[in-house]
């Protein structure tokens, strides 16, 4: 069975679930709607055509059925300026600041991939005029600078809150907080994301910042929901891994676990900040790891850098990463270390996944497939294979095999 802290640590760990998704997007994903079905095959794409930064990846393609959204290497988000260059069309978040009516805002986001229906698309870009936090701010930053003839500005994304009322000319209204514009000289922080008004640059945002998850996935976070940050880990003591775990267990109203691809893109980028995050900590504590055991120059010569002009300073991966070298290492010595005290296996037993087990459809939504839901394919097969171990380790079954 799973422990019964995987979901919550036992109530010690709480964070506020997701808001409800406002009207239309909760009748699209809860299948109330006549376009749900339409809606949620496609719905990574309806994702792509209103996210306002980028999302950077090697994406792995395998021939053939490919149910699943795969990546290699690493996962970075990337927004642009308000505005586009001269005689460029507009692109992720300059699409919020198209100038005419909403049907010109439409046409824009139709143009990017095909198999979208035009009803959908206006029906989702009004909810999130009306209810998106940060694409009210940032359209009414951009009015305010605009009716008060400011030629050079930025509007900043902070990474914390400031008070009202603090620092007033640089806030498009006494009541934001979040957004701001920012005159030249003007302090930024170091995570704070800064659009400029026009620019060809892209700028890489902080997995730490509050609003990495929502301005990527604006059909998840409709109403601009804060994911994981900093803050969270200083203020009360929650960890990447325990806030994410727990957004998405199974429960009532988690709306999530309904988008099929978008999910699956979701759980793809929470695992790669989860994994950004261990690595940021490993840098920053490299001082007081016991790095001078590892041997850092013999490493390099193992590994066939044998100039020593080319070793520079190294971060050095503890074997407790999982999936770094000194990991796989330590699994391959532990292996052979069987083999010298037990001799060479008798048995090579290899588990598959059955989607068809009946753990796994009795937990799926209606029009739901196993590949929609790879949380709990994997939490079910973990399960079973722990069930097959334990059964395997009973002297009754060992004494069949002899």
């Amino acid at each position: 069975m799973e422990t019964p802290g995987i979901c919550c640590n036992n109530g010690k760990v709480i964070p506020q679930v997701y808001p409800p998704l406002p009207e239309y997007l909760s009748a699209l994903s809860n299948q109330d709607s006549t376009d749900s079905e339409h809606f949620l095959s496609n719905a990574k794409k309806y994702n792509c055509v209103f996210q306002l930064t980028s999302f950077g990846c090697n994406k792995v393609t395998v021939a053939g059925w490919n149910p699943s959204f795969r990546i290699h290497g690493q996962v970075c988000h990337r927004v642009g300026a308000l505005l586009p260059v001269q005689d460029a069309k507009p692109t992720f978040l300059q699409k919020y600041f198209i100038d005419g009516d909403a049907d010109s805002e439409v046409d824009a986001r139709m143009s990017i991939v095909g198999g979208l229906r035009q009803n959908v698309v206006m029906s989702i870009q009004t909810e999130l005029h009306e209810f998106n936090n940060y694409i009210r701010e940032l359209k009414t930053a951009y009015q305010f600078a605009s009716e008060n003839g400011l030629a050079i500005f930025s509007i900043s994304i902070f990474e914390n809150q400031r008070p009202a009322g603090e620092h007033v000319r640089r806030y498009n209204a006494p009541e934001t907080k979040e957004v701001g514009i920012l005159m030249p000289g003007d302090p930024v922080g170091e995570r704070d994301i800064v659009l400029r008004q026009q620019d060809n640059s892209l700028k890489r945002i902080s997995e730490f910042h509050p609003a990495y998850d929502a301005l990527q996935y604006p059909l998840l976070f409709p109403r601009g929901t804060h994911g994981w940050n900093l803050g969270l880990k200083l203020n009360l003591k929650l960890t990447i891994l325990q806030f994410y775990r727990f957004q998405i267990m199974t429960r009532p109203g988690n709306y999530i676990l309904l988008t099929r691809k978008s999910f699956q893109q979701f759980l793809v980028d929470i695992y790669a900040k989860i994994e950004s995050e261990r690595l940021f900590y490993i840098r920053r504590e490299q001082k007081k790891l016991p790095v001078d055991s590892y041997g850092a120059l013999r490493d390099a010569f193992h590994t066939g850098d044998g100039d020593p002009q080319n070793i520079g300073q190294r971060i050095i991966l503890p074997s407790s990463f999982v999936g770094g070298p000194r990991y796989m290492f330590e699994r391959q010595q532990d292996a052979m270390c069987y083999v010298r005290k037990y001799g060479r296996a008798d048995l090579f037993i290899k588990m598959t996944t059955n989607p068809n087990w009946v753990e796994i459809q009795r937990n799926l939504s209606p029009n739901q497939k196993a590949n929609d839901r790879p949380d709990l394919t994997v939490r079910v097969f973990r399960l079973k294979l722990q069930m097959l171990i334990a059964y395997l380790k009973q002297a009754q079954c060992m004494a069949v095999f002899n």
